[in-house]
């Protein structure tokens, strides 16, 4: 049986993939790597096709048309056998000590979600951050949404912290958008509804580099990637209807991440000190209050939502020096 399914998107990786395939063989035969080769012009493709032939049971080697990181995933999630769903990204990597130890309890769970910490790793120009969630959840328990605590400002759920049932996935119907940057806080929030039980492991999992200029995470990239921003956010915000979540706690984590989407949406848009910028978030707004009437009040009734939307040059000094605050505080690129 194969317990988990890592599938590592790839475009142009060559230089740093076989660190990231390297860290997860040790798994061996429980678990599966798929290497999505999404169109690469480089050597991606023969590097995955060697581990491939190397590790025949564990490793498949897929190559498509260019389609970006969500059309690779949605191709993962097509060939994957495991009962759990992992993404890692072809620069990142696992901790083999913190991997030993998933493995070894991961066949005795069941749980819809695992939630592991995670590590921003800036390759020795900063030190490490690790996001914590031991506030949240019990340790080694499976626990309902009513049992979670509080989740801090530096806290959110993230494509490094979470393994999904692959069950779960399918119940979720999840289909990621081509071409668009940001789309892993789609796969993020399309399953919370259909996740009844997590189970919590107290362990730095994943190590998440932040370093490449070329990186979507990197200011300049996301400020001229801010529509792809918007198009995930008003996906997220107009995906469900809050009110019909029965569970208080689980409505709250989604509403939360409505603000948060909505605030990294309309923050980006400004930075680019462009009128297009201002209109751009103006317009998603109008959108949002359009099609969900009530959410929209619900959102703007909180702080930071309400200062980084203000039209005046007021909201875009409050956006600007919110997102630098936010930076210093998460380290996050």
């Amino acid at each position: 049986m194969k317990y988990i399914s890592f599938v590592v998107p790839c475009f142009n990786s060559e230089a740093y993939m076989e660190k990231c395939i390297d860290s997860l063989l040790l798994g061996k035969d429980d678990i599966e790597i798929i290497i999505i080769d999404d169109g690469s012009t480089d050597s991606t493709g023969k590097i995955a096709d060697n581990y491939q032939k190397k590790y025949p049971n564990i490793v498949k080697a897929i190559h498509q048309k260019n389609g970006g990181h969500g059309e690779g995933i949605n191709t993962g999630l097509k060939h994957a056998i495991g009962k759990y769903f992992k993404v890692v990204d072809s620069d990142d990597w696992v901790d083999p000590k913190a991997y030993k130890e998933l493995l070894k309890k991961i066949k005795k769970i069941d749980s819809d979600l695992i939630v592991t910490n995670y590590v921003y790793s800036f390759n020795g120009v900063r030190k490490d951050q690790t996001i914590n969630f031991s506030n949240v959840f019990k340790s080694d328990n499976e626990i309902t949404w009513d049992e979670t605590g509080k989740w801090k400002i530096t806290q959110y759920p993230s494509l490094h912290s979470l393994m999904y049932k692959k069950s779960v996935l399918d119940q979720a119907k999840i289909k990621l958008p081509k071409h668009v940057f940001y789309e892993d806080n789609l796969f993020i929030y399309l399953p919370l509804p259909y996740t009844k039980t997590i189970y919590y492991l107290d362990i730095d999992f994943y190590r998440y580099f932040i370093g490449r200029p070329d990186q979507s995470v990197q200011n300049c990239q996301q400020i001229s990637r801010s529509m792809n921003h918007v198009t995930i956010a008003e996906e997220v915000v107009t995906k469900y209807d809050l009110d019909k979540i029965e569970n208080k706690k689980l409505r709250k984590v989604m509403l939360r991440e409505c603000i948060f989407l909505m605030t990294i949406a309309t923050v980006f848009s400004r930075l680019s000190k462009t009128k297009e910028g201002e209109k751009q978030y103006k317009d998603l707004w109008r959108r949002v209050k359009k099609a969900n009437p009530k959410l929209y009040k619900e959102m703007r009734r909180f702080t930071i939502a309400l200062g980084v939307s203000l039209p005046t040059p007021v909201g875009r000094f409050i956006a600007l020096k919110g997102y630098n605050f936010s930076h210093c505080l998460v380290k996050f690129n």
